[in-house]
């Protein structure tokens, strides 16, 4: 993903988290629609992670010319 993309996926787990913590002061955990924004809320994270994880992998796990040949 490009940066942008993941900028765009940080703006919408603060919104959502933001989101969710407002409306647990007025609502039940126990809502319907609580939990749909909680699981949403999730899924974004867990997307966010993966990129994240993707990139510091490709540029943490390419070897040097020096171990190749070795």
């Amino acid at each position: 993903m490009k940066t942008w993309a993941l900028f765009k996926l940080k703006c919408n787990i603060s919104f959502r988290r933001h989101l969710l913590n407002l409306l647990l002061l007025f609502f039940s955990p126990s809502k319907r629609f609580i939990i749909a924004l909680s699981q949403n809320l999730d899924k974004h994270i867990v997307l966010y992670q993966k990129e994240l994880n993707s990139l510091y992998s490709k540029q943490h796990n390419s070897k040097s010319v020096k171990e190749i040949a070795a």
